[in-house]
C-alpha cells in the first residue's frame, strides 16, 4: 500500500514537472512569435531574421516558418524563405497568404518556372478568394516579365585577317574573245584576272530579344570591309542587316526575316538588295530537322540600271546533329528578273544544291566546310554574242578554327571558285587564303 501511494506521488510530481516545463517552452514560443512580429512591423527584417535564426527547433512550424520567411525575403536572402514558404505551404495547404509569398521567393531565387506554376495553381484553384487570385494573377505577370527580360542576349565580334586573292575582279584568263560578226579582240587587263593581297575587317552584332515564351526578335548586323594592296578600285564594304521574328510552336520553330545588304565599292555605294524571307525549320527527332524557306526581293544598282533585278528564291534542306558535328544538304532555286527590257539578257534562273559540315574537332579545334554546285541559266542572248549564256559555278570552302580561349580565336580560310560557260569571257577561277583573328564579346 505504501509503495502504491509512493508511486502515484511521483507520478504526479513527474506530471506536474512536465506540464510545467511545457507552459513554459509554450510561453517562450508565444513570445518569440511577438517579437518577430513587432520587429517586421518595424521593418527591421535583418535583426528578426537573426533572431529567428538562433531558434531552429522551432523549424517546421508553420507560424514560425511563416515568419522567418518574410524577415529572410524581405531582408534579401531568397533562398531560407523559400525553404520557410514551403515548409509552410505543404503542412498547410490552405493559407493563401503563405503560397503568395512563396510565389514571390520564387521570383526572387530566379526560379521564374516553380514561381509560375504556383500562381497558376492559385489562379485555377476554385477555392482562393479574389483577392489571392488577382494577387497571383499579379504575381505571374511579373515572373513572366522578368522570365523575358532575362532571356535577352547580345554579343560581338571583330575579326581582322590578312589574305591573298588570286582574281580579285573575277576576270578570266584568256588573251581575247571573239564576238559574231566582229571577229577577235584583244581584252584589256581590267577584264583579265589580276592577283592582290588584301586586309579585312569584319563585324558581327547579334541581339535576341524574348517577346514571350514561345516567340523571339533577332536582330543581326555583319560588315566587310577589303581593302587592297595595289587595286584600289576594287576595296569594298558590304554589310547586312536583319531582323528575324520567330515562333515555336510544338515541333516546328517559324520564322519571318527582312534584310537590307548595301554594297560601297571604292567609297561609294553600288548596288543595294532588300529581302523579306518566311520559312520553318521542323524538327523530325532531337539529331534531324528539315527546314525550307521563301525569299522575295530586289536589287538596285546605282551606276547601271541594266543590272537592277526582282527576285525570288525557294530552298529545301535538311540537317543532322551528331555528337560532334553538324551536317546539312541544301537544295535552292532562285528567278531574278530584269526590271527594264534593255537588261533582259541579265535574267537568269540559278539552281543549287550544297553541303555543309560542321565539325568539332577537338575542344579546341574547329573545322567548317562547305561545298556548292550552281547551274545558272541566262533567260535572253546576250547583246554582244547573240547567244544565251549559260554558266556553271564550283564553290568549295573551308575554315579552320583554333580557339585559344573563350572570347578568341585564330582561323584559316580557303576559297574556291571554278566557273564555266559557253561564253568563255565569263570564266574563271578564284583561289583565296587568308589568316585572320576573331576576338568576341
Amino acid at each position: 500500500m505504501i509503495k502504491h501511494a509512493f508511486f502515484i506521488l511521483t507520478l504526479n510530481i513527474c506530471t506536474f514537472s512536465s506540464l510545467s516545463v511545457s507552459a513554459e517552452s509554450n510561453i517562450s514560443y508565444v513570445k518569440l512569435l511577438g517579437e518577430l512580429q513587432y520587429l517586421i512591423s518595424q521593418k527591421q527584417y535583418e535583426e528578426a531574421y537573426n533572431k529567428g535564426k538562433l531558434h531552429y527547433e522551432y523549424l517546421g512550424e508553420p507560424d514560425f516558418d511563416y515568419l522567418l520567411g518574410i524577415s529572410a525575403l524581405k531582408s534579401g536572402v531568397s533562398a531560407p524563405a523559400v525553404f520557410a514558404f514551403e515548409r509552410v505551404v505543404e503542412d498547410k495547404p490552405n493559407w493563401y497568404e503563405a503560397r503568395l509569398y512563396l510565389i514571390r521567393s520564387y521570383i526572387a531565387a530566379n526560379n521564374l518556372p516553380a514561381a509560375n506554376s504556383q500562381a497558376l495553381a492559385l489562379i485555377n484553384a476554385p477555392k482562393p478568394p479574389d483577392r489571392i487570385k488577382t494577387a497571383a494573377q499579379t504575381l505571374l505577370a511579373s515572373s513572366q516579365t522578368k522570365q523575358r527580360l532575362a532571356g535577352r542576349a547580345y554579343s560581338q565580334s571583330i575579326e581582322l585577317g590578312y589574305g591573298v586573292d588570286s582574281n580579285v575582279n573575277a576576270g578570266t584568263s584568256e588573251e581575247s574573245i571573239i564576238i559574231p560578226n566582229l571577229g577577235e579582240f584583244l581584252l584589256s587587263e581590267q577584264s583579265k584576272s589580276t592577283d592582290d593581297n588584301y586586309a579585312k575587317l569584319n563585324y558581327v552584332g547579334r541581339y535576341s530579344h524574348p517577346v514571350d515564351q514561345h516567340s523571339t526578335l533577332l536582330i543581326g548586323v555583319n560588315a566587310d570591309w577589303y581593302k587592297f594592296d595595289e587595286l584600289s578600285q576594287y576595296d569594298r564594304i558590304s554589310s547586312n542587316v536583319s531582323a528575324r521574328y520567330q515562333h515555336q510552336r510544338d515541333k516546328t520553330l517559324w520564322h519571318i526575316q527582312a534584310n537590307v545588304a548595301p554594297l560601297l565599292l571604292d567609297g561609294q555605294l553600288y548596288r543595294t538588295e532588300s529581302s523579306v524571307s518566311g520559312g520553318a525549320n521542323y524538327q523530325l527527332n532531337k539529331q534531324a530537322s528539315i527546314f525550307s524557306a521563301l525569299t522575295v526581293g530586289v536589287m538596285n544598282n546605282a551606276f547601271d540600271d541594266k543590272l537592277d533585278n526582282s527576285f525570288y528564291a525557294f530552298n529545301l534542306g535538311a540537317g543532322y546533329l551528331g555528337k560532334k558535328s553538324y551536317q546539312s544538304v541544301t537544295t535552292s532555286f532562285k528567278n531574278e528578273s530584269a526590271n527594264i527590257d534593255e537588261g533582259e539578257f541579265n535574267a537568269k534562273q540559278i539552281t543549287g544544291i550544297y553541303y555543309q559540315a560542321n565539325v568539332l574537332l577537338s575542344p579546341q579545334w574547329q573545322l567548317l566546310a562547305q561545298s556548292g554546285y550552281q547551274w545558272i541559266e541566262h533567260q535572253s542572248e546576250h547583246p554582244l554574242f547573240l547567244e544565251e549564256r549559260s554558266d556553271k559555278l564550283l564553290i568549295l570552302s573551308s575554315k579552320l578554327k583554333y580557339l585559344a580561349n573563350k572570347n578568341l580565336a585564330l582561323q584559316l580560310g580557303l576559297n574556291y571558285q571554278d566557273k564555266t560557260s559557253n561564253l568563255s569571257l565569263f570564266e574563271y577561277d578564284r583561289f583565296d587564303t587568308n589568316l585572320s583573328a576573331r576576338y568576341s564579346f
